[in-house]
């Protein structure tokens, strides 16, 4: 999919409806490309941003809690990494200890 900035530049100046109805058309469109249950939770990912956007009073505020978002999902999927390496790294040390049984 690609993105040509100037033309929705244009869009949102000249005709801000058919800008939020276009943008609305291509999330939904590139969402429904997922399999269903990463498009559950991009769809519940959208609804959470949509909705920072619209209570934030103005554009910069949108985008500070936008980025505490992914701030949050990518702290959430650091500490959620260092758990699995833990766990693998335990499954190993009993299968190794497994091994030395037989």
């Amino acid at each position: 999919m690609e993105f040509d900035f100037d033309q929705w530049s244009e869009l949102a100046k000249n005709d801000p409806a058919a800008f939020f109805q276009a943008r609305r058309r291509t999330i939904d469109r590139f969402i429904s490309e997922h399999p269903v249950p990463q498009a559950k939770r991009l769809r519940e990912m959208q609804r959470f941003i949509d909705c920072v956007r619209m209570s934030s009073g103005s554009p910069m505020r949108a985008v500070r809690g936008i980025t505490c978002l992914m701030k949050d999902r990518v702290e959430t999927l650091s500490r959620k990494s260092l758990e699995l390496d833990f766990a693998t790294a335990r499954l190993r040390e009993v299968m190794a200890q497994l091994d030395e049984c037989r």
